[in-house]
């Protein structure tokens, strides 16, 4: 799949099967937006992204351009190729779920990640469960020394992508994050799930 694009509304998700040596761009089309990025083998759908291994090798929180994201079982997946936004990413966050929402206030239909990656996916005829950990672009939960995190509003602008490269034929999901409510007083996304991209070259 080459010189296509995948256009994710809010609140939603979408999965495309990516060949080995493809180059894609996630893109947030209006800024200030949350991507939930879910990697999976094609081959081997219990072949998923590790943050835990990825931490390991390259021996630090969240990838940079120049990095490979790898898979729970130690092979490469993606090179992570170029990043315009200013940061910073995220690789310790589950994705979000009812039960999240139900803590914040909400009720258990609010539009959360996991049903998101549940629904992405089954257009493919594949059901993973629990769904892997994602990489979550763009989201600015920056540790401090104390190992309490804070949470801070997305920075990313309208047009900000990240650029990887395929290492095996895969499956990525992208979900744009449903985080529309208040956490400590700050809205991550502004209050509103926006649009994002999958610009495949």
């Amino acid at each position: 799949m080459t010189n296509t694009t995948i256009d994710i509304p809010g609140y939603q998700g979408r999965a495309t099967r990516l060949e080995q040596a493809c180059i894609f761009r996630v893109i947030d089309v209006e800024g200030c937006q949350i991507a939930d990025m879910f990697v999976v083998s094609a081959d081997d759908n219990s072949e998923v992204f590790s943050p835990p291994l990825t931490r390991q090798t390259g021996f630090r929180l969240t990838p940079r351009p120049g990095d490979l994201l790898y898979s729970n079982r130690r092979r490469p997946m993606l090179t992570f190729l170029d990043d315009t936004s200013p940061g910073p990413h995220d690789m310790a966050f589950a994705p979000c779920d009812p039960g999240f929402y139900i803590d914040l206030g909400a009720d258990s239909s609010h539009p959360n990640c996991r049903d998101n990656f549940y629904q992405a996916i089954s257009k493919l005829d594949i059901h993973i469960e629990p769904p892997p950990d994602p990489f979550n672009l763009f989201q600015n939960t920056v540790p401090k020394a104390d190992g309490d995190f804070v949470v801070g509003q997305t920075l990313s602008k309208a047009g900000d992508y990240v650029e990887f490269r395929t290492e095996m034929d895969v499956i990525i999901v992208i979900t744009a994050c449903s985080v529309d409510l208040p956490i400590d007083g700050i809205e991550p996304i502004g209050g509103l799930s926006t649009p994002l991209r999958i610009q495949v070259d």
